[in-house]
Parts: C-alpha cells; sequence; structure tokens
C-alpha cells in the first residue's frame, strides 16, 4: 500500500489507503482513505499527531481513497479545520 506524505506549513500529511474485506457488507472489496495529520515540533511546542480513521466515502481504487484522503489534508491545513486539533 503506498502512503503519500507531504509537509505543508506546520503539519506533515499522511495519506493512505485500507482495503476493506470482501466479505464487508458495506463496502466489501473497495478502498476507504486513511488520514494522518501531524504538526511538526517548533521552539515551544512538541510534535503530535492527529489521525482520522473511517474517513467515507469509501473507492474503487487505492489511488483515488488516497488522493481524497491527501486533498482532505490539505484543506484542513489551508483553512485551519476546527477539526484539526493538534
Amino acid at each position: 500500500m503506498a502512503v503519500h506524505r507531504e509537509a505543508r506549513g506546520l503539519y506533515l500529511i499522511e495519506a493512505s489507503a485500507f482495503h476493506l474485506p470482501t466479505s464487508s457488507e458495506i463496502a466489501g472489496g473497495k478502498w476507504q482513505p486513511r488520514l494522518t495529520l501531524t504538526r511538526l515540533a517548533c521552539e515551544n511546542q512538541l510534535q503530535r499527531s492527529q489521525s482520522f480513521p473511517g474517513l467515507h466515502p469509501v473507492f474503487e481504487t487505492a489511488k483515488g481513497a488516497t488522493r481524497f484522503a491527501t486533498d482532505l489534508g490539505r484543506s484542513m491545513v489551508d483553512e485551519g479545520s476546527p477539526r484539526l486539533k493538534v
């Protein structure tokens, strides 16, 4: 599974995709986006991470799910989203 890593502002964006089991009734065999945002350490703050599990929608391909998570991370950092707690 590929992981996209990108520094943006004071954050590191890590986006990937998780392959859902084919036995899943909801979205078997599809890909779910995964996102982790890490605030990089600076003079008076330690490095901290925040994960966003269970993102929706699900995708047919890992590439689509990873792209969705990357775009979501970029917009959260750029817009100072209230969901971003780190």
